[in-house]
């Protein structure tokens, strides 16, 4: 009786196996699925709440996909796409606003307040922040990534190409075994900027010695004018607004407490080419390349 318990379990469990087995040669013969990052749906709503960000994403995203882009996107005195926005409507910093667009991806920036991304993540609007604006390795890095989290990917690799092929092109124009100038950047306010910035990035392509890094300034810091006199620096780099009579040059060149640097050279860049943290920081780059060796 027991023995005939014994065999008949003993069928039971090779028929489990041999189905288990069979299951499993079944599903291993189908081919893999996508990753999760290729499985997801491509967001079609985009809407882009930095100048940098909105400049990626016209360059990478069809234009009916872009339902929004910060105000600032249409200001000639700052954008490089101010001639580009279109009909998209530029918008504000009010999360109400933005909800109502309905958004499937919203960029924002490292310095975006907690409580503006906490109301957006709170209605569902999905945010992706972008943190890192100080030099052409981080522009790469986030053209890349904006391209993969819109589906992008393969105008990303093109922008990022076409864009290292200018900077080659542009570089090239730089006279050989000619002496490095030190350059120090001047922001009305009395502001400069050092190490880990994009204004050290376009100095030290376009061959120049960062002043202001070379006395141990990371970032920007205010520092007085008797201060800046006595770096002596070779050249002033400096933003014009094309919008504003009112410039650094002008400053610099008035009889006011810059006035010993009036001699000195003086490269103008305007500003929205001097402040981009985006691909249009190469146009800032072509600019003061001609502006020092001319």
């Amino acid at each position: 009786m027991r023995k005939g318990w014994q065999m008949r379990l003993c069928g039971k469990l090779k028929i489990f196996f041999l189905a288990a087995a069979l299951l499993w040669a079944v599903v291993s013969s189908f081919p893999e699925g996508p990753s999760p990052a290729r499985a997801a749906r491509k967001p079609e709503r985009l809407i882009a709440m930095t100048l940098a960000t909105a400049e990626m994403l016209l360059a990478l995203a069809p234009r009916e996909r872009i339902v929004g882009l910060h105000k600032l996107a249409g200001h000639r005195g700052y954008s490089n796409v101010a001639g580009k926005v279109g009909e998209i409507p530029l918008i504000g910093s009010a999360p109400e606003l933005i909800i109502s667009f309905r958004p499937d991806m919203v960029f924002v920036a490292s310095y975006s307040s907690a409580a503006f991304l906490n109301h957006l993540r709170a209605a569902g609007a999905p945010v992706s922040k972008f943190s890192a604006f100080s030099g052409m390795e981080d522009v790469f890095a986030n053209i890349e990534k904006m391209g993969r989290l819109i589906g992008e990917e393969d105008k990303a690799q093109k922008l990022i190409k076409d864009t290292k092929e200018r900077i080659h092109a542009i570089r090239s124009r730089i006279p050989k075994n000619a002496k490095p100038p030190r350059i120090l950047t001047l922001v009305r306010g009395g502001w400069v900027t050092g190490g880990g910035t994009s204004h050290d990035a376009l100095i030290r392509l376009a061959g120049g010695e960062n002043v202001a890094a070379e006395h141990g300034i990371r970032g920007a810091r205010r520092v007085s004018a008797e201060q800046v006199i006595a770096w002596n620096p070779d050249v002033i780099l400096v933003g014009a607004n094309p919008e504003s009579g009112a410039s650094m040059k002008n400053a610099i060149r008035a009889n006011g407490v810059y006035a010993p640097l009036r001699e000195k050279k003086i490269v103008e860049i305007p500003y929205p080419r001097f402040s981009s943290v985006s691909q249009y920081i190469v146009d800032g780059l072509d600019d003061l390349v001609r502006g020092l060796y001319r």
